[in-house]
């Protein structure tokens, strides 16, 4: 079946067969479903090389890393990449996984624009005014971001509330009593740490606490095993009552640092910690002592692809997607103070 028999089949064009199949918005609702049921019910599959030269689309999207070998093994990265690799299936993309050396992170995606060998782009890990994100709106290639900085309105992304989760997990703890807390947080090169530390920052600031009511202690990325090490020295300070963990993967390695302090700290210690759905990690166990918020990069990673293909295939405008995060907070807090609306003046940070 070629797309000349589709075509007769129809008794439609070859042209308005191939904008209907490739999703441009001249051709009707009507008439794209009634060519891609077609297509479906007899066997039609484009030829890729063919579709290359005529729409001068490869159906390929870049995936640009820094040369870091130990970021293939954080497990944060493997559950996006679950996600965005299932979703490319469905929507027949081919994922381009590349590093860049040292000094070649826009070279690399210089290349890729230059040769048009990728139709987009997806970022991750944004930082405060990235280059990255810069270069792609310079070159207005399509493009989607795992995360946010300032320039959100211009492009596509996909990101978590992070500062509303961590405004809202430091108010928790102030509400219920807290006033020691020790935050475990991430590399905040990085804007999910750094917008994080601001939240719980503004959460006990906005409460009428001193500064020092948090203390922050940050790890590199990835995380790795950091939350053992970075656990015991926060339980160093015998007046800390509450710690509150940038990941699972940090709260799981300082689990075993907080069991083995717990019976001479003489005070029972609050636990609270960002969960991002990993599915290695049974979190049951944890359950009767841990404050989780959840909020899927496995879904994250579905979204990612969802929003690249909206702007290749459709050419419709960028927008962004926010996971939701849902809160299971333990026996013993009175949860009341996380549906409460977060202060006027903190409504709009970007997260």
């Amino acid at each position: 079946m070629t797309i000349k028999d589709l075509a007769a089949e129809l008794d439609l064009s070859i042209t308005t067969i191939s904008r209907a199949l490739n999703g441009y918005s001249d051709v009707g609702e009507r008439t794209r479903q009634k060519v891609e049921g077609a297509a479906k019910r007899l066997g039609y599959r484009p030829n890729r090389n063919a579709q290359r030269l005529v729409l001068q689309r490869t159906h390929n999207i870049a995936w640009v890393q820094s040369d870091n070998e130990l970021k293939y093994l954080d497990p944060h990265f493997a559950e996006v990449m679950a996600g965005v690799l299932a979703q490319a299936r469905e929507v027949n993309y081919d994922i381009v996984l590349t590093s860049h050396g040292k000094d070649r992170e826009i070279a690399t995606y210089d290349r890729y624009v230059r040769d048009n060998s990728v139709d987009g782009f997806i970022v991750d890990l944004p930082r405060e005014d990235d280059q990255r994100i810069g270069f792609l709106l310079d070159s207005g290639r399509p493009f989607v971001v795992h995360g946010r900085e300032p320039r959100c309105d211009r492009y596509g992304w996909v990101d978590m509330d992070n500062y509303g989760n961590f405004y809202r997990l430091a108010r928790l703890l102030v509400a219920n009593g807290h006033r020691r807390i020790a935050f475990i947080n991430g590399d905040e090169a990085f804007n999910y740490a750094l917008y994080r530390h601001r939240a719980v920052r503004h959460a006990v600031a906005d409460s009428g606490l001193p500064e020092d009511t948090v203390t922050v202690y940050n790890s590199a990325h990835p995380m790795g095993d950091a939350g053992f090490r970075l656990t015991r020295e926060a339980l160093a300070d015998p007046a800390i009552t509450a710690i509150i963990y940038s990941s699972i993967l940090l709260l799981v390695e300082g689990y075993e640092a907080w069991a083995a302090a717990a019976p001479r700290h003489g005070q029972p210690i609050a636990l609270a910690t960002m969960d991002d759905v990993l599915r290695h990690i049974d979190r049951t166990r944890y359950l009767p002592r841990v404050t989780f918020v959840r909020s899927s990069l496995k879904d994250a990673g579905l979204a990612l692809i969802d929003e690249l293909s909206r702007q290749c295939d459709r050419h419709a405008a960028p927008q962004g997607t926010l996971i939701p995060s849902y809160f299971d907070v333990v026996p013993g807090l009175d949860p009341g103070s996380i549906d409460e609306p977060l202060p006027p003046q903190r409504r709009d940070h970007i997260g």
